[in-house]
C-alpha cells in the first residue's frame, strides 16, 4: 500500500512542478490550484469508480466489449472537466487565457491519474513493474492532455464575442478530450504495436499543448510590454522594474538577491510586486479589448496594492 502511495505521489510532485514553471508571469491562487488538484484526486475518481460499476454500465446500454474502450473516457472526461468549468464561469478573473486552462486542465488531470495509479498499483500488490512504466513514465501525462484540451479551449473563448463559438467550442473540446482518451484504451489494447501507437499519440498531444503553452508565454509578454510601457511614462514604474517584469530571468535573479539581501520577507515582497504588476497589465489589456469581466474601477485598488507593496521593501 505504501509503495503504490511512493511511486503515484512522488512522480506527481515531478509533474506539477513542471507545470508551476510552465505559469511563468502570473502564478495561480494556490487555493484554486488545490481545489481542481484535490477534485481531480478525490471527488471525480470516487464518481468515476460509481459510474463504472458493471451494474451500472450495463444500465447504460455498454457491453463489457465496449465499457473499457468508450465507456470509461464517457464517464471520466465530463467529471474531470466539472472543476474546470468551475473556474471558467466562477473565478473568470482569475482565468486570464489559454495558459490558464493548460494549468487549470493539467493540474486537474494529474490528480486524477494519481489516485487511479494508487488504485492500480494497491491491488497489483508486487507485480507492478511493467504498469509503473506504462502508467506513470509512458503514460503519466495522459489525464493532463486529455483535460488540457478542454482548458485550451476555454482559454481560446476567453474573449470571444460571438455567443456561437462559444457555444460550439465547449462541448467540441469535451468530444475531442473523450475521443482522444477512448483512442488511447483502443490502441493500447493491441500489445506491443497498438502502446508504441497509443505512446506516439500521447506525446505528439502533449507536444503541442506545451507548444500553444509557449506562444501563450509570447501573448502574455505582450500584454507586459504593451501595458507596462505606459506605467514608465506616468512615473509609476522605472525601467528597471519594467524590464524585470517582463523577462521571468531578470525575475528570478532580482527574487534570489532580494531574499539574499533581506531574507524570506524581502523575496515575499518582491515576488507579490512582480505578481501584481503582471496583474495590472493583464487587467489594462483586458478592458482595452472590452472584457466585460472586468471594471475600470479595480484599477484604483490594484495600483494603491502595488504602491503599499513597494513602500514595504
Amino acid at each position: 500500500m505504501w509503495l503504490a502511495i511512493v511511486l503515484t505521489v512522488l512522480p506527481t510532485l515531478l509533474y506539477v512542478t513542471f507545470l508551476w514553471w510552465l505559469d511563468r508571469y502570473e502564478k495561480e491562487p494556490w487555493p484554486l490550484l488545490l481545489a481542481v488538484f484535490v477534485w481531480g484526486a478525490v471527488p471525480a475518481v470516487a464518481l468515476a469508480l460509481l459510474a463504472e460499476l458493471p451494474n451500472t454500465a450495463s444500465t447504460l446500454g455498454f457491453d463489457r466489449g465496449s465499457q473499457p474502450v468508450w465507456y470509461a473516457p464517457l464517464v471520466e472526461e465530463p467529471l474531470k472537466a466539472l472543476a474546470l468549468f468551475g473556474i471558467y464561469m466562477f473565478f473568470r478573473y482569475e482565468f486570464d487565457g489559454v495558459l490558464d486552462g493548460i494549468i487549470y486542465g493539467a493540474l486537474i488531470g494529474f490528480g486524477f491519474a494519481m489516485t487511479e495509479n494508487a488504485i492500480y498499483f494497491a491491488s497489483r500488490g508486487g507485480s507492478i513493474t511493467s504498469l509503473l512504466w506504462l502508467r506513470v513514465v509512458l503514460f503519466g501525462f495522459n489525464h493532463a492532455f486529455y483535460t488540457s484540451i478542454i482548458g485550451v479551449a476555454l482559454g481560446m473563448i476567453r474573449y470571444e464575442r460571438r455567443r456561437w463559438v462559444v457555444v460550439v467550442m465547449q462541448p467540441l473540446s469535451l468530444i475531442l478530450a473523450v475521443v482522444f482518451h477512448a483512442l488511447h484504451n483502443m490502441t493500447i489494447s493491441y500489445r506491443f504495436p497498438g502502446v508504441l501507437i497509443a505512446w506516439l499519440i500521447s506525446s505528439g498531444g502533449v507536444l503541442i499543448v506545451v507548444l500553444v503553452a509557449i506562444i501563450a508565454w509570447r501573448k502574455e509578454r505582450y500584454w507586459i510590454d504593451l501595458e507596462l510601457v505606459e506605467e514608465i511614462r506616468c512615473g509609476f514604474i522605472d525601467q528597471a522594474t519594467y524590464q524585470t517584469v517582463r523577462s521571468t530571468r531578470r525575475r528570478v535573479q532580482s527574487q534570489w538577491e532580494a531574499l539574499v539581501r533581506g531574507g524570506w520577507r524581502a523575496l515575499q515582497t518582491v515576488r507579490t510586486r512582480h505578481h501584481l504588476l503582471t496583474e495590472l497589465a493583464f487587467l489594462k489589456y483586458q478592458l482595452r479589448i472590452g472584457d466585460v469581466h472586468c471594471r475600470p474601477a479595480d484599477l484604483y485598488p490594484l495600483r494603491r496594492r502595488i504602491l503599499e507593496v513597494h513602500e514595504d521593501f
